[in-house]
This record gives C-alpha cells, sequence and structure tokens, in this order.
C-alpha cells in the first residue's frame, strides 16, 4: 500500500538542493481538505520551517549516523505498556500506549510517535522464532502515517522520559490473512543535526490475526515459578537477610511473581513450587532463629527411633522437620506472637516482608489452581540422579509433606529452571511424577506431550518464555503476553490443537498482571492447568537417546565434592539428634538445609554452598565434641577380670544421651552399661569391666558415642596391665593347699582317737584306774610338789 509522507519530511526534503524539478510537490501528510487540522502538527510544521534554511546537507549526514547505529546506540527508547486488545479486533480500534525516553545527550524535538504493521502474517513457530532474533534496526512493516492516529512530543530533554499515547483504526491495518503480525511504534525525531524518515526509537511485538469463526480452542497452561537460593549461616539460621527483605517486598521478584499469580482471578495457573523456600520465608517471618537444640520431648516421651543401629544417612522425613503445624487459614500466616520491635532492625524488616509474603501466597493460590511441588531444596536432578541418587529420593520424598502452613493439594514435579533434564533424572522420577522439559530437547517440530523413557513428559514452549522480539524489553509484560498469544495462535491455525504449555523465566519480575491476564480472554485460548494439558492428546513416543542435552548444561551440573558435603552435613545432622535425649527434630532441620546446598541455584557458586555446608558442620562438630570422657591412664588387673572407672562430661545446656566404644586389641574386651544419659552441664561416672586371658599390656582407646554407636570425637586413652598368675601355679598352690589341709585333718582324726582311747567307762572315778592293776604312779616328771596347786 501506499505510505504517508508526514509535514515536517516533506519540508526536510525540500531543503535539500535537487537537479531534477518537481521532485517533491509538497507535503503529502496533508488531510484531505488540504491542510493539517492537529494542533500539534501545526507546532511541527512551523519548528520545522523555522530551521529548514540550516539543514543543508541534514539529510547525508544523518543516513550515515543511522546506518552506524547499534540496537543499543538509539538515542530513543520505546516501550509499549499497553495494547488492547491484544489480537487484531474483528472491528474497532487498536490501543497503544507506552513511554519514550531519550538517552542522548542532546535534546531531541518534534517526534512523531507512529504505529507499524507488516504486510504479511507469520503462520509457524518457527517464523516466530526467526522473528524473535530479527535485528532492531531492520525493516519488519510498513508505517502508518496517518496524522490523526499518532502522538507528538514537542521536545525532550536529555534523560527526560515522557508518555505517549494514540489509537489504531481496524480499517488502517490491513490486516486481512490469519496469522501473526510484525505489529510496532516507531519515534521520528531531529536533533541538531536535523531529521530523516528513518526510525529514531522503535518497539515491536507480535499481534495474532484469528477468524471469530474458528471454533475450538487451544489448551494452554501458564507456570509461575517459585524457587530461589537458599544460603544459610552456619548456625543455621538464613543469611544474607537484606536480600530476602528485597525479593520478598513491593518490586521484588519473589513478591511480582506471587502478586502476578494473584491477579490472574478466578483464571487457573499451575505453581511450581519450592518447599523449602515457603519453609525459609516461614522461618523468616519467625524472626530467623538459629539451629535450636531444645528439647521438644518430654521426660520419658519415646523418641520414636529405636535402639537399633541404623544407616545415620537414612532419609530424614522419619522424623518431623521443624516447622509449625498447617494452619486452617494461611492468609493469615503473617500474623504472629513474635515481638518484632525486640529485633534487630534488619531481622524486622525481613520478618515483615516475609509475613506479608506468606499472607499474598495464600490469597494467590486458589482452588481452581495447580500446585506442583519440585524436590525439596530444588536439588539439581540432573547432578543428583548421577552423584547421589539416595539423596535425590529423599529430596522427593520430604516434598510429598506438602507445603506447610497452606490447605492445598500438592503434586510432585521435575522441572529444572532450563528445561533441560538428563535421561538419568527421567529415568529417577516417580510414575505419578509430572515432567517439564523443554522443547528445545526435541527434534523439530517438538510435540506437545511425549512418552520418554516409560515416563508421561509435557513439553514447553521455549520460544513463549523467551518473549517479545526487542529492541524494547522481551521480557516485558505486554511483550511476554503477545508472545504466548502468538505461540498459541500458530499450532490453533495450523490444525495443531493439541496444547501449549509455558513456564516463566524463574527471574523474571512482572509489573503487574491483570492487563496480561485479560489480554488472554479470547475465545480460542482454553488457560487451563499443567495436569489438564497433560491429558489433551496422546503423547508422542520418543526416544530417550534422542534427546538433546547439550554440553553447557552438563558443564553446568554440581560436582560430587558438592554432594558429599550435603551427605557428610546429613550425617552430622543425625548423629547430633541421636545425641540429644529429648530432641528428634534437629536432623530433619539440618537435613533440610543440606538438600538447598546442592540447588539447581547453587550451580552459580558451587564452592561458596559448599563452604557453607561444611561450616555448619563444624559447627555441629563442636557441640558434638562438647561431650567429653576422661578414665585412668594406667589400671592393673590382678585377676583375668577387674573394674575402672571413667567419667563422662556434658558441657552442653541439653541432656544427652551417650555410649562409650572402648577400642583394643582382641585378647582384651570391655563392658559398661549400653545408655548413659547425662545432664546438662554435668558429670557421670561410669564403671566399666575389663576381662583378658592374658598377661601384658593392653593399650586402650575410650570413645563417647552416639546412642547408634557413632562417634562424637571426644576419646581418652589408658593401657591396662594383666598380671594375673599362671594355671600351674593355680595347680601347685591347689595341691598344696590340699595337703595341708589333708595333714591336718589326719592331725585332729588322731588327737580325737586317742582321746577317746584315754577315757574311761561312764561313773568310774577319774583319779582311779579303771584297769585291774589299780592306779600307775605318774611319772616322776610330772608330780608336783604338795602345796603346788594352792600357791
Amino acid at each position: 500500500m501506499l505510505r504517508r509522507l508526514s509535514i515536517s519530511a516533506a519540508l526536510a526534503a525540500l531543503a535539500v538542493p535537487v537537479v531534477a524539478t518537481g521532485l517533491l510537490a509538497g507535503p503529502a501528510a496533508a488531510d484531505a481538505d488540504g491542510g493539517p487540522t492537529d494542533p500539534d502538527v501545526q507546532t511541527q510544521v512551523r519548528k520545522t520551517e523555522r530551521r529548514a534554511a540550516e539543514r543543508a546537507l541534514v539529510v547525508t549526514r544523518q543516513a550515515k549516523r543511522t546506518a552506524r547505529r547499534a540496537e543499543t546506540d538509539a538515542p530513543l527508547t520505546v516501550t509499549i505498556d499497553q495494547l488492547t486488545p491484544s489480537t487484531i479486533p474483528e472491528q474497532g480500534v487498536v490501543r497503544v500506549s507506552g513511554t519514550i525516553t531519550n538517552n542522548d545527550k542532546v535534546p531531541w524535538s518534534t517526534i512523531n510517535v507512529r504505529p507499524f504493521i507488516s504486510a504479511e502474517p507469520m503462520t509457524s513457530a518457527a517464523e516466530l522464532d526467526d522473528a524473535a532474533k530479527t535485528p532492531a534496526d531492520a525493516v519488519v512493516g510498513e508505517r502508518i502515517n496517518d496524522e490523526r492516529h499518532k502522538d507528538f512530543i514537542e521536545e525532550l530533554a536529555p534523560g527526560q522520559q515522557v508518555s505517549y499515547r494514540f489509537s489504531v483504526p481496524r480499517s488502517l491495518l490491513h490486516a486481512d490473512s490469519p496469522g501473526v503480525y510484525w505489529f510496532g511504534v516507531h519515534a521520528l525525531g531531529e536533533n541538531g543535526n536535523g531529521r530523516d524518515e528513518t526510525a529514531d526509537g522503535r518497539a515491536r511485538t507480535f499481534l495474532p490475526l484469528v477468524p471469530p469463526s474458528r471454533e475450538g480452542s487451544l489448551p494452554t497452561a501458564i507456570v509461575i515459578p517459585l524457587r530461589h537460593q537458599l544460603t544459610y549461616s552456619e548456625d543455621g539460621s538464613l543469611d544474607d537477610l537484606a536480600g530476602w527483605s528485597k525479593t520478598l517486598s513491593q518490586g521484588g521478584r519473589l513478591r511480582t511473581l506471587v502478586d502476578f499469580g494473584a491477579s490472574s482471578g478466578n483464571r487457573t495457573v499451575t505453581w511450581v513450587v519450592d518447599p523449602a523456600l515457603v519453609d525459609a520465608v516461614r522461618r523468616l517471618a519467625e524472626g530467623n532463629p538459629p539451629r535450636s537444640l531444645a528439647p521438644n520431648l518430654q521426660a520419658g516421651e519415646p523418641d520414636g527411633e529405636g535402639d537399633e543401629t541404623s544407616d545415620p544417612s537414612a532419609s530424614p522425613t522419619e522424623t518431623p522437620t521443624e516447622s509449625p503445624a498447617p494452619t486452617e487459614e494461611p492468609e493469615e500466616s503473617g500474623d504472629s506472637p513474635l515481638d518484632l520491635d525486640a529485633l534487630d532492625p534488619v531481622v524486622q524488616a525481613a520478618a515483615d516482608a516475609a509475613q506479608a509474603w506468606l499472607a499474598r501466597l495464600g490469597e494467590a493460590m486458589r482452588a481452581e489452581d495447580q500446585v506442583l511441588t519440585l524436590p525439596y531444596g530444588d536439588v539439581d536432578v540432573a547432578a543428583a540422579a548421577q552423584h547421589d541418587p539416595a539423596l535425590l529420593e529423599r529430596a522427593v520424598a520430604r516434598s510429598e509433606v506438602g507445603l506447610t502452613g497452606f490447605d492445598v493439594v500438592t503434586t510432585p514435579v521435575l522441572s529444572a529452571p532450563s528445561g533441560y533434564l538428563t535421561t538419568e533424572g527421567i529415568e529417577a522420577a516417580d510414575q505419578d511424577t509430572s515432567i517439564l522439559l523443554t522443547d528445545a530437547m526435541f527434534d523439530d517440530p517438538a510435540p506437545a506431550l511425549a512418552s520418554t523413557e516409560g515416563h508421561h513428559v509435557v513439553v514447553t514452549s521455549s520460544g513463549a518464555a523467551e518473549g517479545g522480539p526487542g529492541p524494547d524489553s522481551r521480557t516485558g509484560l505486554t511483550a511476554m503476553r503477545q508472545r504466548l498469544l502468538s505461540e498459541a495462535a500458530v499450532r490453533f491455525l495450523g490444525g495443531d490443537e493439541t496444547s501449549l504449555t509455558m513456564v516463566l523465566p524463574h527471574d523474571w519480575k512482572p509489573d503487574g498482571g491483570a492487563t496480561y491476564f485479560g489480554g488472554l480472554d479470547v475465545p480460542w485460548l482454553d488457560l487451563t492447568s499443567v495436569d489438564s494439558v497433560s491429558h489433551a492428546t496422546e503423547p508422542a513416543a520418543v526416544v530417550g537417546s534422542t534427546l538433546r542435552y547439550p554440553g553447557w548444561q552438563e558443564g553446568a551440573e554440581l560436582d560430587q565434592p558438592g554432594f558429599d558435603a550435603a551427605e557428610g552435613l546429613t550425617r552430622a545432622g543425625n548423629t547430633l539428634q541421636n545425641l540429644l535425649t529429648l530432641n528428634n527434630i534437629v536432623a530433619g532441620t539440618v537435613a533440610d538445609q543440606a538438600l538447598g546446598t546442592v540447588s539447581y541455584s547453587a550451580r552459580t557458586r558451587p564452592i561458596e554452598n559448599r563452604v557453607s555446608a561444611e561450616r555448619s558442620r563444624g559447627w555441629i562438630d563442636e557441640r558434638l565434641t562438647s561431650v567429653r570422657v576422661s578414665a585412668p591412664t594406667a589400671v592393673t588387673l590382678s585377676s583375668s577380670s577387674g573394674r575402672f572407672q571413667a567419667t563422662i562430661t556434658n558441657d552442653l545446656d541439653q541432656p544427652v544421651t551417650v555410649s562409650l566404644d572402648a577400642q583394643s586389641d582382641d585378647r582384651l574386651d570391655i563392658e559398661g552399661p549400653r545408655r548413659i544419659e547425662v545432664r546438662p552441664e554435668s558429670a557421670v561416672a561410669v564403671i566399666l569391666t575389663a576381662r583378658t586371658d592374658e598377661n601384658g599390656l593392653h593399650e586402650v582407646a575410650l570413645l563417647v558415642t552416639d546412642k547408634r554407636g557413632t562417634p562424637l570425637g571426644a576419646r581418652t586413652g589408658l593401657t591396662i596391665r594383666s598380671a594375673q598368675v599362671s594355671n600351674v601355679i593355680w595347680l601347685f598352690m591347689a595341691i598344696g593347699a590340699a595337703l595341708l589341709f589333708g595333714a591336718i585333718l589326719v592331725r585332729l582324726f588322731r588327737r580325737v582317737r586317742n582321746a577317746r582311747r584315754g577315757s574311761g567307762p561312764p561313773g568310774a572315778d577319774p583319779g582311779t584306774d579303771a584297769s585291774p592293776g589299780g592306779p600307775a604312779d605318774p611319772p616322776a616328771e610330772d608330780r608336783q610338789p604338795a602345796g603346788a596347786g594352792s600357791r
């Protein structure tokens, strides 16, 4: 179609010397009545006439300057903030508004803001993808030079920003064929070098045209991801409170994403949430307390752990986590008995922002929405499937608990921020786990649904997530909406009415949202959930080996040392819990932190996250070694067994239950009580029994362990000397004793016998001899002098 020239352009051209006469006949942009009636146009004409004599070589100079201008060097930045309606209507007008900013060091004046549209539509996703990569200064459409449907800015100082607004009648669009058209805004002004017909600033987007006669609708799912890097101090409290306050407050990334979801109204959206993020924000709302060793059990209450030894790396989900119990009305979760006035100002600000964010999230997640939960801590699934499958299983099981404090039904999901996942990661998923993969992993054209490695996969649109074509913000609210609509339109118009799924960029910061969702209210688009999309049609069978997993993704995966550090921290937490008598939740708290150190976000700072895990493990080890043992340096056994005393000292302010493990050679056995309970900041004496059958010296190490036998780190050494007599010596001693006691018995027998022989018959006079011969005279040596007995 013929292009209409503006008055200013015609007058500028007249100022250039030409050889042929009649090259330009006059202003071609006048209205049908022969002259401009817009006051802005009249002002522009007067300014142009006043400066015409000063611009002899303006056109050539400006053309050269424009040819050298890079996309980011455009002096004027144009945005499209509002585009209503979002598709080409059957009749009426298209309203456009936005801002223009002067990025130059000199003023710009007489700026015309005009719309443009392409002559032919795009009808495939591939064309949209190519169009999105088109250079900013490429000509993609014809300018609509209608003076009644434009805006005019008289002057714009350096750094100044102004708004523009105009409408374009449907009749001027000249779009008749179904498809997606280029649509945008050109800003044409002048500075000290004059002006030309090349745009000095532009904004572009896509505008679909779907005939109302087209029947049916395309199932479309919008996925809002809520994920964030979780960094902890060594005591288990969250780090970077200022950053948390910023992202949770108005204008912050996490807050804008929640506000965006809330603006959907009664339209269905799908949330992909890391449960660890919700628990972390709730921790902030409670004042960001450190890791607690305080009792959560009453004395004598069973801890549910049993006495048997088990793998300390067992899933911490077997015990409760340190999260508050769910509430009936999560939107009231912002109310807390916490005395914020007593907190540090930085902690208080984070607590305020956290409470407001939780309340807003409770409002945003409606009954019609679907909530998908990532493996707890947003674990790097591809790396975990290779380096630590058990950790991945624990993360998935942990997320099955749901979102603490919210009465919503959740479903597990695997979804990487980039959309890429290895076949090992896919194979590790349970059958009831949703899997979202980017279409960049599939051969073109990618299916909307796929079946691979025995799993049902929802294929997401990478093009829709990339946003608009630029040069204005590709991820602006209008740009993102128009790209989604365009992707849906080409599928719908091409007869591919399967489905469309878009996962919003996890780092996206939408400005508002009401106009976004309002623009999706078109009859041919059915905004629904991922679950509904996954059942829209039969999935296409795809061999796992054909999926693309680029090298840059493989290189970004977390390495083995990161998982080793996480596993070490988890084991330390289990040992700490097994030490404490009245606490059976600290292991779960530590394990939650460990999972967060191997998240997708940790890919950008792997060393920092590994160091964080090791520092927390050091904090725990310091508490473990606060339970000490002491014993005599030497013990001597005079027999095959003997007792000695050891003392266990507890420097913690919590009661502990421990055991003593004695390590020595296989010739010595040491026995003691199986469990030893020690009160806070006190000591207890323990009697140990040593047994051996061999003489000699035995080096013994006494180690303090938890109730499951895991060493705590405290130990002491002693020497046990066995000095027992040999069995031969005992034999001789036994024989000697037998002879001694035998001789004694023989002598006693003889005395008794002799005594019996010397006694007479009963009734006889003891002074007379009972024998017939009469009494015998005693020997002379036995006689006593007379009167001896009376002395």
